[in-house]
């Protein structure tokens, strides 16, 4: 008799795991409260662990058509001050793939079944299914099902906007401010991703470009040019948050994955690629136990540190980024690490968040 599994949420950790569950010969059933995959979002780095997940799961080279580009390694990015002052350039060391998030999630749910407009209120009442998978997303119900209330997600107390222009730009980086950055990133070879972010307590109703030329208009001319392509209407805006730190990932038959687990700030562009692992690693653990139960806690043991550190970085990387107290002297330091650091020993900082 074969295995089964539910699946809640069709985001990419939930679409991995189906993937994954399913060439290891799993009977997988996905429900999704949306009425179907979104259309819309922008380009998204894949570090090289995401990339052999995707092999291993059956989305190889042969399905990545349209909404996906390669980038090979050349002109570095660049770390700048809102006046224009650069601090220090990484020269890219590696080539980049790149993948617009439909094009992705399209990707990941082809050959999967799943039911739209389905909404699971309480996970536990999921009686056949002998493995539950949160894949829900950041405001995880199963998450708060499992561990209550006080493992809701928390607010990074700042919002972002977020998008892509037509066209390319002659230098990619970010610019560092006082509560304050704005990013520019590579989105294939004829349009920029960029994103933009502040501290607040709460998100901006629309329009959203009145309130970008107000934060950053006055920054140096390679944000004003950027600013000046972007049409409202493709802009994303939304308020930061983390997953709290979680005991486990994993309760009885129940695992989470994705934003469910670890929620991060997107300052490090790994939320994305993580969920990746995350479902190949799940199938792969289960299939290789003598039990759900072992598979689901060598799952546990593989991903819930490695993951938990990273929401940790990605936190700091923001604070870092939008230093108030101290930003001088962080600027120098910076731009004193940019001139020692060798060329080979320097990373690429500014891949495409999540």
């Amino acid at each position: 008799m074969g295995h089964s599994a539910v699946i809640i949420g069709a985001g990419i950790g939930g679409l991995s795991t189906a993937r994954a569950l399913t060439r290891h010969g799993w009977s997988v059933t996905v429900v999704e409260q949306a009425a179907a995959l979104p259309t819309s979002g922008t380009m998204l780095g894949m570090w090289p662990a995401a990339m052999r997940a995707l092999d291993d799961i059956g989305v190889d080279a042969s399905r990545r058509t349209d909404g996906w580009a390669h980038i090979a390694a050349g002109a570095g990015t660049r770390l700048w001050t809102p006046s224009g002052r650069m601090l220090m350039t990484a020269p890219g060391v590696a080539d980049l793939n790149l993948v617009s998030r439909p094009a992705l999630l399209a990707a990941l749910a082809r050959d999967i079944d799943v039911s739209f407009n389905t909404q699971v209120v309480d996970p536990g009442r999921i009686d056949d299914a002998e493995l539950v998978v949160g894949a829900d997303g950041t405001f995880s119900r199963t998450r708060q099902r499992m561990f209550g209330d006080r493992f809701r997600a928390r607010s990074l107390g700042a919002v972002a906007w977020r998008g892509t222009v037509k066209g390319a730009v002659a230098e990619y980086g970010e610019t560092w401010a006082p509560g304050a950055l704005f990013g520019i990133t590579p989105a294939g070879p004829d349009a920029t991703n960029w994103y933009a972010c502040i501290r607040a307590d709460q998100t901006f109703d629309g329009p959203h470009l009145p309130q970008l030329s107000n934060h950053f208009g006055s920054w140096h001319r390679g944000v004003r040019e950027l600013i000046d392509r972007i049409e409202e209407g493709a802009i994303l805006h939304h308020g930061l948050f983390e997953a709290p730190k979680l005991p486990s990932y994993t309760t009885g038959r129940t695992a989470l994955v994705g934003d469910a687990a670890h929620a991060m700030a997107p300052f490090l562009g790994r939320g994305a690629c993580e969920a990746i692992v995350d479902g190949t690693t799940l199938g792969r653990s289960v299939a290789q136990a003598s039990s759900v139960e072992a598979g689901l806690a060598a799952f546990d043991k593989e991903r819930r540190a490695r993951t938990q550190r990273l929401v940790l970085a990605s936190r700091l990387m923001g604070r870092f980024a939008m230093l108030d107290a101290g930003s001088g002297i962080r600027n120098a330091a910076v731009g004193t690490a940019g001139r020692l650091v060798k060329p080979r020993q320097r990373r690429d900082p500014t891949l495409p968040p999540h």
